[in-house]
């Protein structure tokens, strides 16, 4: 059955999982249990030996087949939320993993492979799935690639002398569906002489795929000047690689795969200084209609004018970055573009209105926190989340304003308005003025915390019993591992699943997490 199917069938998560158990075992090398083999549509042969070790409290793929077949989900790497649900697949602690308990996962990873290869069991590989790539394409718009078919002198490439080989201007550019590029209607075009020998000739009628061309004009922007060498060393020297690109998921496995082979393929015939051309790559979701990626053929798009025109520019961003995750799929509602406006114009208020008389002075520590929660969703591209710190922020202002003295509000003001930028660059630029700031907002410093003031006096604690999370304790900050054991075992929902067991071990991680391991 599996045979039958496609590659793309068989390792599509959406498709329902199938396999028949072969009746053997293999024996785990490291615990020496017995481990069931089962065939399954979704692993490939091609991949590694054909045979691996499905993992599936880790493994989107692995999870889905163990709950179609009622196997064990083991959970090896700890996670908030458990493995109840979904596979986990970020970064955590090693549990349930012998003397690498504690460990964390991506480290552990490695230790675990050292461990079997000095033991002669495994060793460390990386596999990599190389393909053929077609670059010609049967169309009109592209580069027309030079070559030449000479009937006595075969393949010859077109001279220097004649590059580039320019497209003709026609008025029929559309696919033929024969299988023929619209070049080759064009007489005029593909009947030629040869270099060589002179005689009649023909020349090649495909183009490049527009993917070749973009796979490398990064190195062509900063050389745009030069006709006589596709790129500057000392140019290419100064301004690349890239810093950071940012764009779609769906460019790793075009755009990006091709990008870094054209140029680690330069890199090792010496004409480039680097191997990698984007030095860091973030990618982007999709915002989607019903579930549905938006497109005309579709019939589905939204035109963001109808609500610029409505709430304005800094609105409709900030609701699109508030949606959710940056690099997920976010479908569109406009339902929540009323909550983000109005907390636009409660910033307004915040600047605009009277101030009320001054105060005694605030417990400014806040402040502080909100300045490191926003500065920290930002690195890490979470905007939805800054958003919502932002919104706490302005509460927070709105609710202590009385209590500020003068300077305090002018800060907390200043603070609130340069954090908003980013997301809201009209609407602040017109506070910022308003606040007696030097033109213009976004040519400011980034406002900065005092590390001494953002600590909370407590923690909460995570508590698992054998790698399950049970409950949430709040703790004082660098709680001890007795107190913080003592403080699990004092838990109703803990008592209730340790009842009868005993604790042999305990995996602390210090001011966030404690696992009860029972035997």
């Amino acid at each position: 059955y599996a045979r039958r199917e496609s590659e793309a069938d068989r390792t599509n998560l959406e498709r329902e999982k199938t396999g028949v158990f072969t009746g053997a075992y293999a024996i785990n090398p490291a615990t020496g249990a017995r481990i069931p083999i089962w065939v399954a549509d979704y692993v490939l042969v091609q991949y590694g030996t054909g045979a691996i070790l499905a993992v599936p409290g880790h493994d989107e793929r692995d999870y889905e087949f163990a709950r179609v077949f009622g196997l064990p989900i083991v959970e090896v790497v700890t996670s908030e939320q458990g493995i109840a649900e979904a596979a986990w697949t970020g970064p955590g602690t090693l549990v349930n993993s012998g003397q690498f308990d504690g460990m964390d996962a991506e480290a552990g990873k490695s230790a675990i492979v050292a461990w079997l290869q000095e033991r002669g069991l495994a060793e460390p590989r990386v596999t990599y799935r190389l393909r053929d790539w077609l670059i010609s394409r049967q169309r009109y718009w592209g580069p027309p690639i030079p070559i030449i078919y000479c009937p006595r002198d075969g393949i010859v490439p077109v001279p220097e002398d004649q590059l580039p080989v320019i497209l003709p201007e026609i008025e029929d550019f559309r696919p033929t569906g024969t299988g023929k590029s619209p070049l080759a209607m064009v007489e005029s075009f593909h009947k030629t002489t040869c270099p060589v020998c002179g005689g009649p000739a023909e020349r090649e009628t495909d183009v490049s795929d527009t993917f070749l061309d973009s796979a490398w004009y990064f190195l062509r922007y900063p050389c745009t000047e030069w006709d006589d060498r596709p790129f500057d060393q000392e140019r290419i020297r100064q301004w690349l690689p890239v810093d950071m690109y940012m764009g779609g998921k769906e460019h790793v496995v075009r755009h990006h795969l091709y990008a870094r082979f054209i140029t680690m393929v330069l890199y090792d015939l010496g004409y480039l200084p680097f191997a990698e051309p984007f030095t860091r790559l973030r990618l982007h979701g999709f915002v989607t209609n019903e579930g549905a990626k938006m497109s005309k053929s579709r019939g589905n798009v939204i035109n963001p004018d109808d609500y610029i025109s409505r709430v304005g520019a800094d609105a409709f961003r900030s609701y699109l970055l508030f949606m959710g995750p940056y690099d997920q799929d976010n479908d569109f509602s406009d339902k929540n573009l009323v909550g983000v406006t109005r907390f636009l114009e409660r910033v307004w208020r915040l600047v605009v209105d009277p101030a009320p008389a001054v105060g005694a002075g605030a417990d400014i520590r806040p402040l502080h926190r909100f300045i490191q929660r926003v500065t920290e969703e930002l690195d890490a591209y979470q905007y939805h989340t800054a958003i919502a710190a932002l919104m706490e922020f302005s509460n927070w202002i709105g609710a202590t304003r009385a209590d500020f003295t003068a300077e305090q509000r002018s800060d907390v003001l200043r603070t609130l308005t340069l954090m908003l930028a980013p997301f809201a660059p009209f609407l602040t630029e017109e506070l910022w003025e308003r606040l007696g700031g030097n033109y213009s907002v976004h040519q400011q410093s980034w406002p900065t915390y005092d590390p001494a003031l953002v600590l909370e006096e407590t923690v909460t604690l995570i508590v698992q019993v054998d790698g399950k999370v049970r409950d949430r304790l709040s703790a004082s900050r660098g709680v001890s591992e007795t107190e913080a054991r003592t403080l699990a075992l004092q838990s109703p929902q803990v008592k209730q699943t340790v009842d009868g067991k005993s604790v042999v071990k305990t995996i602390w991680v210090p001011d966030k997490l404690i696992n009860l391991v029972t035997g």
